[in-house]
């Protein structure tokens, strides 16, 4: 079941409705989990300087990681919450979406020398690669924040210190944590390629 998929609405209800709400635009929202959604952004954001540049991308890519840690904690749960698969991912995304805003406007910002250009293409990530990961797998054993750490490094091009300002650890255990999640990378290959 692609989770993603089946409830494509509602994940973009709650990607708008953040993104509106973060940067000031109108935001109308259409259902009654995205009103409760504007009503915590509005709480944290009142009287708070906008320190995290938010894209669409950056959310889109957020919501789909943690879709994905629900559906699977939703899944092998040896007992059932009492309630509906999609109603258990909202109630989460609410709470998980405000708590990574809050989180994102306490991180002190490391500005690179060079701006970048302003005629970047946006980061789109490609849904099914997060469910599947690539043909060989490389990714496939790495857990949600493995997998942002990936991210953070290859992608948005971040120094170690600069994530362990972002994951508001100390840069020597993210470090530590970066070096092991490309050793696992490594010898997920290896036995890839031997098999």
């Amino acid at each position: 079941m692609n989770v993603l998929q089946n409830f494509q609405d509602d994940f973009t209800e709650l990607v708008r409705v953040t993104y509106n709400t973060y940067w000031d635009l109108p935001v109308c929202p259409k259902k009654k989990f995205s009103t409760v959604l504007q009503t915590f952004l509005i709480e944290i954001l009142k009287g708070r300087e906008l320190t995290f540049d938010l894209t669409k991308e950056d959310l889109e890519q957020e919501l789909s990681l943690l879709w994905l840690s629900y559906y699977k904690q939703y899944t092998s749960a040896t007992s059932k919450p009492d309630t509906s698969l999609k109603n258990y991912i909202l109630r989460r995304s609410l709470w998980d979406i405000r708590d990574w805003i809050k989180h994102h406007l306490n991180i002190v910002t490391v500005h690179n020398v060079d701006p970048e250009p302003t005629d970047r293409i946006g980061f789109k990530i490609d849904l099914m690669f997060l469910l599947e990961g690539t043909e060989m797998n490389l990714l496939k054993n790495l857990s949600p924040y493995e997998r942002y750490l990936i991210f953070l490094k290859f992608k948005e091009e971040k120094s170690i210190l600069q994530m362990s300002y972002i994951l508001q650890k100390d840069r020597r255990v993210v470090k530590n944590h970066f070096d092991l999640i490309i050793n696992k990378i490594k010898e997920n290959h290896s036995n890839g390629i031997s098999s």
